[in-house]
């Protein structure tokens, strides 16, 4: 019985010395398992900013000048609009200025975000018929650039930028279109400008025959602005010139205004901080 005991011995052993071998390969050593495999955070770029008083500068690359365009954006979350009034003068010349008449339809300018991208359409009346116009381009912060088209056949450049509030002394001078002075008249104005972006002051005016003040309430729009006297039955348009310095501006009598009735006119003002 001898030789039977110690091959049942030796095969025990055998059996013992093969199970530590897997052992102390890392069968149940969890210090040596291979780290846990980590997807690297991909970087999302947030969408632009498109709100608040904006002009933009529309440049033909086809020989059609230059529109500005003046309006006060609202956002929710990746749609934008014009909201209340929107300018569109062409040559920025605000005798030419469309979207100030309370009874013509309004211009609504409405665009989308994805992230820098910006896209945005904007339809108005001109001598030539309706234009629509498609912007797109890249937001820099709260600056705009890109390419536009529209349905006139005309295409070029693009860029838009916030304004700056309006309020404060204003002074210049003025003449009729439709009477011509030999010397044109002077006029200052003195403008508050509330919260919701209305306006509301005084026009003092010299050297003009029909009218030596008005009544104003109005308002601010991308940086341009407009004014009237009800009583008066008066409309001013101004819009900035290429530096913000100075305003050009336009003006009009109703033809059924006690004084002045018909009467057209432009001038220039600059904003005077000492309130001379």
């Amino acid at each position: 019985m001898e030789p039977t005991r110690r091959k049942t011995n030796f095969a025990a052993a055998l059996l013992m010395s093969l199970a530590v071998t897997f052992a102390g390969c890392g069968g149940g050593n969890a210090s040596s398992a291979p780290p846990p495999v980590t997807t690297p955070a991909i970087a999302v770029t947030p969408d632009a900013s498109v709100a608040g008083q904006y002009s933009l500068v529309l440049t033909s690359t086809t020989g059609h000048g230059m529109t500005a365009i003046y309006t006060d954006f609202t956002q929710t979350g990746k749609t934008f609009a014009g909201a209340g009034t929107t300018l569109v003068c062409p040559s920025n010349d605000p005798a030419q200025c469309e979207g100030s008449d309370p009874s013509a339809d309004p211009i609504i300018p409405s665009g989308t975000v994805s992230g820098v991208n910006v896209t945005m359409a904007i339809s108005f009346p001109t001598a030539s018929g309706a234009d629509s116009v498609t912007l797109k381009g890249t937001a820099n912060g709260t600056t705009l650039v890109g390419t536009y088209a529209d349905s006139l056949d005309d295409t070029g450049a693009w860029t838009a930028s916030l304004a700056s509030s309006l309020g404060g002394d204003y002074s210049g001078n003025f003449n009729s279109t439709a009477k011509p002075m030999m010397i044109p008249a002077s006029i200052s104005l003195s403008l508050v400008q509330d919260y919701a972006l209305d306006l509301t002051g005084t026009a003092t005016i010299t050297s003009f025959p029909c009218i030596s003040s008005l009544n104003l309430s109005g308002k601010s729009i991308g940086g341009a602005f407009t004014l009237t006297d009800s009583a008066s039955k008066a409309l001013i348009i101004a819009v900035p010139d290429s530096n913000g310095l100075r305003f050009n501006f336009s003006y009009k009598f109703d033809p059924t205004a006690a004084s002045c009735a018909g009467d057209v006119g432009q001038g220039v003002l600059i904003n005077d901080p000492w309130g001379y």
